[in-house]
């Protein structure tokens, strides 16, 4: 039910021109909302105290050094990143239109009611992922 509405709620965003304040307002609500949800669902169930979080970053590194695997993934994500952040800045910096930047590219797949609708879904899901996706009781 929960992802129909979603669905629903996606498809009707996408109806939306870019610029109205109807679609702005319907997404400043929707972080809100996800907002909300985050901290509401996250009360007493996140996997580690503040303190363990905090101090996060050492066991991090001692984790890197027992999983070299998960070393290698970090390093993939980290120059997909900068490769998407270089593409940007090499685009901008010729001004070429065969060199598109990534808003462009997000600009053209939003152009139309059924692009933007899947790009505002991805979003609604990735936040949703984020904001209630891995929470585990203690």
């Amino acid at each position: 039910m929960l992802v129909a509405a979603a669905a629903a709620f996606s498809w009707w965003e996408g109806g939306l021109h870019q610029d109205s304040a109807a679609a702005h307002t319907s997404v400043l609500a929707t972080i809100a909302a996800l907002l909300v949800t985050a901290v509401a669902a996250g009360v007493g169930r996140q996997a580690a105290t503040v303190g363990v979080w905090v101090r996060g970053p050492v066991s991090v590194r001692r984790h890197f050094a027992e999983a070299p695997e998960a070393t290698v993934a970090v390093i993939v994500w980290i120059v997909l990143v900068l490769a998407a952040i270089g593409w940007d800045l090499n685009s901008f910096a010729h001004q070429s239109h065969d060199l598109p930047t990534l808003s462009w590219i997000f600009g053209h797949a939003t152009s139309s009611h059924a692009g933007r609708a899947a790009v505002f879904a991805l979003w609604l899901t990735l936040g949703a992922a984020l904001a209630i996706g891995w929470r585990r009781p203690r």
